[in-house]
């Protein structure tokens, strides 16, 4: 019988950051210049914290009375603002103020190539941040209702993975697939970001 012990699991999670800081873009991230608050682009965080040895990535789920993607998972992010310098101030900016994760707490991996969200058309660029603390997350309940992880053997788990139905106002539901994990449902770009990270690290 084989163990999976501490200095095995340590030298995977080693494995995957290393993976990702090579594979993710080389540019330095903060050479992406911000639109500009007039263009509709926004900027992610994609957070990943290691748990009991293993790496999760973290979640938002939401608030129900904000003005778009409602009541939806998604990565801590949000429109550029005027004051942003790059899309990684935009990603990090959005990341304090909705959960209090603090810029200087993540180390910065790199970033994926801008992506369209299906509800909004909304460009979305996203990064990569490894948190280097210990972290009591701080949500505004103002535009989030939820912060919760998911550990990489969860998201790659075939077991969670399922469909989820949407319905675009005037057209008929569709269908879109979806990891449901513990009552959340991760769908739309939330879910092809996630499985990018999954596909780079190895985990799909």
């Amino acid at each position: 019988m084989s163990h999976t012990g501490p200095t095995n699991r340590n030298s995977t999670i080693h494995h995957h950051i290393e993976r990702l800081r090579r594979s993710l873009t080389m540019s330095d991230p903060a050479d992406r210049p911000a639109p500009g608050a007039a263009k509709r682009e926004a900027a992610v965080l994609v957070p990943l914290l290691e748990r009991k040895g293993d790496l999760s990535i973290v979640y938002i789920r939401r608030a129900d009375h904000v003005e778009s993607h409602r009541g939806q998972v998604a990565f801590p992010g949000g429109r550029v603002d005027p004051a942003d310098r790059t899309l990684l101030d935009t990603a990090l900016r959005e990341a304090r103020e909705e959960v209090g994760l603090a810029p200087e707490w993540v180390d910065v991996l790199g970033g994926f190539s801008t992506m369209s969200t299906l509800t909004s058309g909304m460009a979305v660029a996203p990064f990569v941040g490894l948190i280097m603390r210990e972290v009591t997350f701080r949500p505004d309940p103002n535009e989030v209702a939820e912060v919760f992880e998911v550990p990489l053997a969860a998201l790659s788990d075939p077991r969670y993975r399922g469909s989820y139905e949407w319905k675009r106002e005037g057209a008929p539901p569709s269908r879109y697939p979806a990891i449901l994990y513990c009552g959340q449902i991760i769908w739309g770009l939330t879910l092809r970001i996630t499985e990018r990270l999954l596909e780079i690290m190895g985990a799909a």
